[in-house]
Parts: structure tokens; sequence; C-alpha cells
């Protein structure tokens, strides 16, 4: 069996986040407010090309996110994610959905990495995978000293593991 390969997609960006551009919320006493970020209005595609055919067999997510020290923020950023969907076929046991009380999709492929659940194994493949999409990312914490506003560091690195046939 053939080893698998890698290879990796970082985000390195200073952002602040506001009530008026973003989703912020935040609420708690003065100088010490809980805070949550859902950012959703940044998406990147990562095209994949050049292969006959991709099969991706895993992701994993290292870095970190954290407060900007040049905001005089002294946030804590207590958990933080990003969702991922992949473009391919995922091998999926014969059936049919029977109950629709939850939306349930097998296509596309849509994972959330985050900093305690920071990788995802595929025992069988993604195949033919085409684009891999960076989408919403969530952050949470306390101590913020501003209401409705955080200037976050994220630093953030992409690990995909895959096989290919062809170039």
């Amino acid at each position: 069996m053939d080893c698998l390969r890698s290879f990796n997609v970082g985000i390195s960006v200073q952002r602040g986040f506001t009530t008026a551009g973003t989703n912020v919320k935040s609420w708690g006493s003065a100088g010490n407010y809980h805070w949550q970020v859902i950012e959703t209005t940044l998406d990147s595609d990562f095209a994949i090309e050049g292969f006959k055919r991709f099969d991706l067999y895993g992701i994993r997510m290292i870095g970190n996110v954290f407060t900007d020290l040049g905001a005089n923020d002294a946030n804590i950023v207590l958990d933080y994610g990003m969702q991922l969907v992949i473009t391919g076929t995922t091998p999926l046991a014969s059936g049919r959905t029977i109950s629709t009380g939850w939306p349930l999709t097998t296509t596309p492929n849509t994972y959330q990495i985050s900093k305690y659940t920071n990788y995802v194994n595929f025992e069988s493949p993604i195949t033919g995978a085409t684009n891999i999409r960076f989408g919403t990312f969530i952050a949470q914490g306390n101590n913020g000293e501003t209401l409705n506003s955080i200037t976050l560091d994220i630093a953030l690195n992409f690990i995909f593991y895959y096989k290919y046939e062809g170039e």
C-alpha cells in the first residue's frame, strides 16, 4: 500500500470583528465581557488541480487564535474553529432518508474543525476531490474589554492527507 502524502494551507491574519461588519455578540459587565464571533462573510476556495484523481484521507488543523497584542485587548480565546466544505464523492452505505426531522445531507462534505476537535480521518476517502472551501469562522472567549468589538490574530495551518492518480 502506498503511503499518504500531505500538503498544507495556512491562514495568518489579524482581524478586527465588530457588530457593524460581522456577527459579534458580547455580554457581561464592563471590562469583563464574554464574547462570541461568527464570521460568515469571508470564505476562500482552494482548487485542487493537476491530478487525474485526488483522494482525500484526512484533515488536521494546527495553530492558534489569540488576542491581538497591538489592539490593547485582554481577551481570552477559549475555543475556535473553521468550517471546511470539500467538493468530492463520499463513499456512502446504500440507504435512503426516511425521517426528515433533521435535514440530512451527504453532499457537500462539510466539516467543522476546532481547537478541541482538530482532525478528521476518513477510513474511506473522499474521492475525486476538486475543491476545499474555508468558510465560517467561529471563536468564543471571555475577558473582553469592549462591548461588540474584538481583534484577533488567527494563525492556523491545515494539513490535508491524500493519494493521487496521474498528473
